[in-house]
């Protein structure tokens, strides 16, 4: 795969090829829009936490096993649950960066998005390189390149005041809030779902190419690139093998012929890769923080109309490609063809995490409505009044601006947020140093306790376990809210129960910053189980005697 690679690499024009780095360039620097502005409109005396708009709450994880990793932690723990656990976590892209950060001091905040431009350049290059597979007229390839890069739905229109999770459910396109469904989301995300659309884009591709000829070595190494794929985003391999599945049965079908040897590559493949299947297996045999974690992490798909929203028009352009690449005698095209239809019935399979099976599903729709608009373009040419430049004009502004816009609205949404300079985008640096005296001061084994909202930043810049902050990762999270919000920090009352309740419960610290304070009438300095270990304007750490 890598001479294939290399010489559609040599085979690209250097014009083409400048072009598409200021393609990657554009895209990648409007990524960095929000990070810039965060830092930039930075309020005196705050601390950026880099959380926001586009998968905010699940950064913070990502950043507490970095930190972990940066601490020289092989395995993570669920730091955001108060249960008896052992370091078993194992996240090879936060472990490569955690141990960056540790090899060169280097903010963790820094560390993860230089990881994520770095995986993004890499991702983009490749689909471009893949596109050279269905359009041989650069023009279009370089415009279902764009497509990829910057193309949403229609959610924008669908946006209201309210945002909370059921409106999300019931009113909101995906293409503002479903990450893994669209490719700009992805790359402004994380390294982890750009890293994990690379390993899928390999592997189809290798399985287009080399499936029929491979020799047992390349399957097994492509085995151990599925499994490792498995092991940093498992969900995914619910969308390689029964796309391959399916294919290769479409394919005996089609020639009437069944061919073993193929089949038994396939059964090698998904044997293999099964092996990071086994290690969560064991993982939840035997840690009960992260059973807690399985039980909770519930992501149901959204009603199938936002998903057509979701894709807008590249939706109806894909249904009307849809019809000429299913019967395409390019095997690339045929391919997207099978792996665009699954989806659709992945995402509705009676399984918890429906929506994660929508990862990449993008790219499919997308190639295949540039074929669409291909088609189009070349009918409505033969027409004479398409002659007329202000016809063409008006119509190519048109759908230009209807396949962006939720693009452009996701970035500015991400960039109002930090504007509005809330808690816990921007922390107080009374507080951040709070945060620093627990990493240096708190043990390993110590539980924090503290608000919610405030728990879900403390591991990420700590290390630190709390009693209560991802609503997935907190096991019994429902009830550890009520615990900690209403009946610890809201009134003044029950003292004795409430130090009973915090030897029962293990906790060692309890943080109170301005957020809790504002959650009721709680008042630490006079609870004579309560000392203070740390004092600043903004924040008090209490050890629990």
């Amino acid at each position: 795969m890598f001479n294939l690679w290399f010489f559609l690499l040599k085979s690209l024009a250097s014009k083409e090829k400048i072009f598409v780095n200021l393609v990657i360039a554009g895209v990648l620097f409007l990524t960095l829009l929000p990070l810039m502005a965060g830092l930039i409109y930075k309020p005196m005396d705050s601390f950026y936490t880099g959380t926001g708009f586009i998968g905010g709450a699940d950064k913070m994880v990502y950043f507490s096993q970095i930190e972990e990793a940066s601490q020289g932690h092989l395995l993570f723990h669920n730091l955001y649950t108060s249960e008896p656990q052992t370091a078993a976590i194992f996240s090879p892209i936060w472990l490569a960066i955690g141990f960056f950060v540790r090899l060169t001091d280097l903010p963790v905040l820094f560390a993860f998005h230089l990881f994520r431009l770095l995986a993004g350049f890499l991702f983009l290059w490749l689909i471009y390189l893949f596109l050279v597979k269905f359009f041989k007229d650069i023009n279009w390839r370089k415009l279902s390149f764009l497509l990829i890069c910057l193309s949403s739905g229609l959610g924008v229109f669908t946006v209201g005041s309210n945002w909370n999770v059921d409106y999300l459910y019931e009113h909101l396109g995906t293409d503002i809030w479903l990450t893994e469904g669209n490719t700009f989301l992805s790359l402004a995300h994380s390294p982890l779902f750009i890293v994990s659309q690379i390993l899928m884009v390999v592997i189809f591709w290798w399985a287009i190419e080399r499936l029929n000829k491979a020799k047992w070595g390349e399957v097994f190494l492509y085995g151990l690139i599925a499994a490792f794929l498995g092991l940093i985003h498992p969900y995914d391999l619910f969308i390689v093998f029964p796309v391959l599945g399916v294919w290769f049965l479409i394919k005996c079908l089609k020639l009437k012929k069944f061919f073993p040897l193929i089949f038994a590559r396939l059964l090698v493949l998904g044997l293999i890769a099964s092996l990071s299947f086994m290690y969560f297996y064991w993982l939840k045999a035997s840690d009960p923080a992260f059973t807690g974690w399985l039980v909770q992490n519930v992501t149901l798909s959204p009603k199938i109309l936002n998903y057509f929203i979701g894709y807008g028009l590249l939706f109806i352009f894909y249904l009307f490609g849809l019809f000429k690449t299913v019967k395409s005698k390019n095997p690339y095209l045929f391919f997207l063809s099978v792996w665009s239809i699954i989806v659709w019935f992945l995402i509705f399979i009676p399984f918890q995490f429906q929506r994660r099976l929508a990862n990449a599903w993008h790219l499919p729709i997308t190639i295949i409505a540039s074929t669409s608009l291909y088609y189009l373009y070349s009918y409505f040419k033969a027409k004479k009044n398409w002659h007329s430049f202000l016809l063409k004009y008006f119509i190519f502004q048109f759908i230009g601006a209807l396949l962006i816009t939720s693009t452009f609205f996701a970035v500015a949404a991400e960039i109002m947020i930090i504007l509005w300079n809330r808690y816990p985008v921007y922390i107080n640096r009374d507080i951040y140093g709070g945060l620093l005296w627990l990493k240096e001061r708190a043990a390993g084994k110590d539980i924090i306790l503290s608000s919610a909202i405030s728990g879900n930043i403390i591991p990420a810049f700590t290390g630190r376990k709390v009693y209560i902050g991802h609503g997935h990762q907190t096991t019994d999270w429902y009830a550890k809210f009520y615990a900690s919000e209403l009946f610890f920090f809201g009134n003044n009352s029950a003292d004795s129960k409430k130090n009973s309740w915090l030897k029962e419960q293990g906790i060692d610290y309890v943080f109170f910053g301005d957020k809790e304070r504002s959650l009721g009438g709680f008042e630490p300095s006079s609870k004579p189980y309560l000392s203070p270990v740390y004092s600043s304007e903004h924040l008090i750490i209490y050890r629990v005697k």
